[in-house]
């Protein structure tokens, strides 16, 4: 479960920390930074899988403009601290990872890529106090040796900088701890659905992971529709909520690369998904993140962290209440970051201040901070949370 994470430099997050609880909800203004937080989040988790240039074009539309205008550094941080499980035993780990950023240079405008400047990993628990898991110093490697005997227990060895070591790691049982960790952060998910790529009939064999936009939304139910039927009929149950008259999900493949999806009534009337409503859409996709992957028991170490970017869009609030009852408050099946603007959707986090947090605009950088807790519960005696955050109350 992650517990804090730090973010300095990059767009227009200087030194801003997040403390995320199991449910959270990000508010603030237009422009304000909230989406900076959440892409950070999802930087962070594609550094354990692509080099660190191709993370930064997945999260971001200009990624040579993702260090902080203002700040003059050239250089960027990001923290993370969790508590995972390894055969029943809890392990705290400690990450930091320091990136040297784009630079245009001569005059060509040719743009450096990123680069590790130094990256660590800790461990501590099951005997192990504040270990050094992994150490990388552009590029040059210290990884433990979790078999060794020798009085020494670190493998020396170099890695081009342009990517993580954690995303370099093999998957060994001499770096096991390394790899659990890895494989968290490798599970955390970023999500803006986007209603024209979630009509995409485009598959994939054996397609579990939801894309950030939900364009293989009709694939990865249909391996879900052959893999788990029992947790699809969960799923189509929370989608009656938006269609009652939803009896089953039916699918066509006619060919290895192409999928589509159909709703059926009892009757078995058939809609496609280009009769789908937007907000129908969206909701399916909300129900497989927070129905379907509860109930898969998931083989990463911790709970995913789950980041979706206004989940209210074209969606009768109501509908989401329901919903987000079934998310598990403690966080142990996943911790939920949302953003929003609508005051009916900010209504229903009136029950879970611990993980509201407001961003602000300074002049040169976004403020990241909870509200004062006590005020604002004096406060709900007068007015709804939403109405709060439209007077301006929670800063």
């Amino acid at each position: 479960m992650l517990h804090r994470f730090r973010v300095s430099n990059f767009k227009s997050l200087v030194n801003a920390e997040f403390r995320p609880a199991g449910i959270n909800l990000v508010v603030g203004p237009n422009n304000a930074g909230k989406t900076n937080l959440c892409h950070a989040l999802r930087f962070l988790a594609l550094a354990t899988r692509t080099p660190l240039d191709e993370a930064a074009r997945l999260c971001t539309a200009e990624p040579w403009n993702l260090l902080n205008v203002y700040s003059g550094a050239d250089s960027l941080e990001l923290e993370a601290n969790c508590t995972l499980t390894s055969e029943a035993e809890e392990l705290n780990f400690g990450y930091t990872l320091r990136l040297s950023g784009p630079k245009t240079t001569g005059a060509r405008g040719v743009s450096r890529p990123f680069a590790v400047c130094s990256e660590l990993l800790r461990v501590t628990g099951v005997g192990l106090n504040d270990r050094v898991l992994l150490e990388n110093t552009a590029g040059k490697v210290r990884l433990f040796h979790e078999q060794s005997h020798d009085p020494d227990p670190y493998l020396q060895t170099s890695a081009p900088n342009t990517a993580t070591m954690l995303c370099r790691l093999y998957d060994l049982e001499t770096n096991r701890l390394a790899n659990l960790f890895k494989r968290y952060l490798g599970s955390w998910g970023y999500y803006n659905f986007d209603p024209l790529q979630l009509r995409s009939n485009l598959a994939t064999p054996m397609d579990r992971a939801l894309e950030a936009n939900g364009a293989n939304l009709c694939s990865v139910l249909y391996t879900l529709h052959n893999e788990r039927p029992r947790v699809e009929r969960t799923l189509v149950e929370a989608a009656k909520l938006v269609e009652p008259r939803l009896d089953l999900i039916s699918f066509q493949a006619p060919d290895p690369d192409h999928v589509y999806m159909f709703f059926e009534d009892k009757a078995g009337h058939r809609f496609g998904v280009q009769n789908l409503s937007d907000g129908t859409l969206r909701f399916l996709a909300m129900c497989y993140l927070i129905v379907a992957h509860r109930q898969e028991g998931s083989s990463t170490p911790g709970p995913p962290v789950i980041v979706i970017e206004e989940p209210e869009n074209g969606i009768f609030v109501g509908h989401l209440k329901s919903l987000f009852e079934r998310i598990d408050p403690s966080g142990k099946q996943g911790q939920f970051v949302f953003t929003s603007h609508n005051p009916y959707f900010i209504d229903l986090f009136d029950g879970s201040l611990d993980g509201l947090v407001v961003v602000k605009q300074a002049t040169t950088h976004s403020v990241v901070l909870p509200p004062d807790r006590e005020k604002v519960q004096e406060l709900l005696g007068k007015f709804s949370l939403g109405e709060l955050h439209f007077r301006g109350l929670l800063e």
